[in-house]
């Protein structure tokens, strides 16, 4: 049998071209995602540390103000072994992107789709509260008012001890925030 000898600048070209080839496939992404789970400025540093354990996710921008994050990942590879030729939907990578983070986290950080509603239509709402010690005191009062529906973000802060939200008024409001906290047990104070 005879061997076959290729010239040299085509033999090149064609590994080359196999070494590549997987890039050509990768349909890297990015989107910008709302985090649930940064209850407090200082949770910036968890939410690194995190998402350098998720294989295949990078974060490339954290806007704490408006409790967003843009990631870039390969939505293939986030799927494997990728049954459908279809690409997945929108709803599907922010699901697998969320079980991935939560997951990474031990349920401390989630994502959601962005707010559609302007930052400029959102009402802030600040709630006084008790001394919160601990990080884990106030992580449970931003967890009780945080995924409402119409609670576009929240923060708790340590000085003074008070949680702030921006809601969408439309639906919710003040009272339905102080109930969740009352029901977590969470001492309100008087507004000032």
């Amino acid at each position: 049998m005879k061997s076959l000898v290729l010239p040299r600048a085509f033999a090149s070209a064609l590994c080359a071209f196999f070494l590549t080839l997987p890039l050509l496939h990768a349909e890297e992404q990015m989107g910008t995602y709302r985090l649930i789970g940064l209850s407090a400025p200082e949770r910036q540093e968890d939410l690194r540390e995190v998402m350098k354990t998720v294989p295949d996710v990078t974060l490339v921008s954290l806007d704490v103000a408006k409790a967003e994050v843009s990631l870039r990942f390969d939505a293939e590879k986030l799927f494997l072994p990728a049954k459908s030729k279809q690409p997945p939907a929108p709803d599907k990578i922010t699901e697998r992107l969320s079980s991935l983070i939560s997951g990474a986290s031990k349920n401390t950080f989630s994502l959601t789709e962005r707010s559609a509603v302007p930052a400029d239509k959102l009402t802030k709402v600040e709630i006084l509260i008790g001394v919160l010690d601990c990080k884990g005191c106030r992580y449970a009062a931003y967890q009780a008012i945080a995924k409402l529906d119409g609670v576009e973000r929240a923060t708790v802060s340590a000085t003074p001890s008070a949680v702030i939200a921006w809601i969408d008024a439309t639906k919710t409001k003040r009272e339905t925030l102080e109930a969740a906290l009352k029901k977590t047990g969470v001492e309100l104070l008087p507004k000032l």
